[in-house]
């Protein structure tokens, strides 16, 4: 009987956890994007990234750890993939091997320039690229950010 709880207290925590770290990407359109972007009554950092990136994927902790500590000030990270729907299982491995909590989307719009400009004009489309926004005022930034200078440009929205 012993052993059988703790096998249902392992299982039940292993379940909790997996759950907790696990990250359902959906695939979405700009249309669903520009929502996102337009979110009120929240600091939204939307940051625009790839599996391919290096300079990417060596921020995403940066990212991690400003979601962690701003949570309880109102501010969500939101990743958005570049890579292309094809891909989707790349960006899934990334996103559990790595255990990224914030949420992911993948945007399926191959045709960039149909829409890079209306996420910002000074945007030339390339990555890592984020967007600060709280659904009536945004800044764009076209680079890599280290943890300070990620925090100091939210601060700017409180």
């Amino acid at each position: 009987m012993k052993i059988f709880r703790i096998y249902l207290l392992f299982t039940l925590l292993s379940t909790f956890y997996g759950s907790f770290a696990q990250n359902n990407i959906e695939v979405i359109k700009f249309t669903d994007l520009e929502q996102l972007i337009k979110t009120e009554n929240k600091i939204s950092v939307i940051n625009f990234w790839a599996s391919w990136c290096k300079p990417c994927m060596s921020e995403m902790p940066v990212f991690e750890t400003l979601a962690d500590n701003f949570r309880l000030n109102n501010v969500s990270v939101i990743f958005i993939s570049l890579d292309f729907k094809r891909d989707l299982a790349t960006v899934e491995k990334f996103v559990s091997e790595h255990q990224i909590k914030s949420k992911v989307y993948l945007i399926d719009e191959p045709d960039y320039n149909s829409w890079i400009d209306k996420v910002s004009p000074q945007w030339s489309g390339a990555i890592p690229a984020t967007l600060i926004s709280n659904g009536t005022r945004q800044e764009f930034y076209e680079q890599s950010f280290d943890y300070q200078s990620l925090s100091d440009k939210i601060r700017h929205f409180f």
